[in-house]
């Protein structure tokens, strides 16, 4: 985690991302009777940055997935998340002003701790990052602070 990786916005320009944060909490925390993946749901920070501006693509490139226990998950799947809903100024896929920052967060629903995140971009590049199995780091705090409330 905090390493930076390079990939390709939807223009082919460099995209730099750095996971800042992971957080745990119950994927069933708001509704015990949703149908989802895993029991956890992960919250994951980063920080994206861009000369040229552009986007790391379209939600449903189903570009990032977690491996992990023999198991696999994509964020494109239905996410059941206490924040859901909460944290749309934090979207992964919006367009990244050219030289400015830009904190986005996703999500994704996971059976275990830890595994491995993979981003993968639509020009062939790969960002890998090993997950902790506990909360680390920093920018998860938007999405873990709806933990039991619906967005209040």
């Amino acid at each position: 985690m905090g390493d930076t990786v390079t990939l390709r916005d939807t223009n082919g320009k460099p995209l730099q991302i750095t996971l800042t944060g992971v957080a745990y909490r119950d994927a069933l925390a708001k509704d015990k009777t949703a149908g989802v993946q895993g029991k956890y749901a992960v919250a994951l920070a980063f920080r994206m940055k861009s000369t040229s501006g552009g986007a790391l693509g379209q939600q449903t490139d189903n570009m990032i997935k977690w491996q992990g226990d023999g198991a696999q998950a994509e964020e494109w799947d239905y996410t059941n998340a206490p924040w859901q809903g909460c944290i749309d100024n934090y979207f992964i896929f919006a367009d990244v002003r050219p030289g400015k920052p830009y904190a986005a967060i996703t999500d994704i629903n996971t059976p275990s701790k830890g595994g491995t995140l993979v981003i993968t971009d639509e020009f062939g590049g790969v960002a890998r990052w090993n997950l902790p199995t506990v909360d680390t780091g920093t920018g998860t705090e938007p999405a873990t602070r709806f933990a039991t409330k619906d967005c209040r």
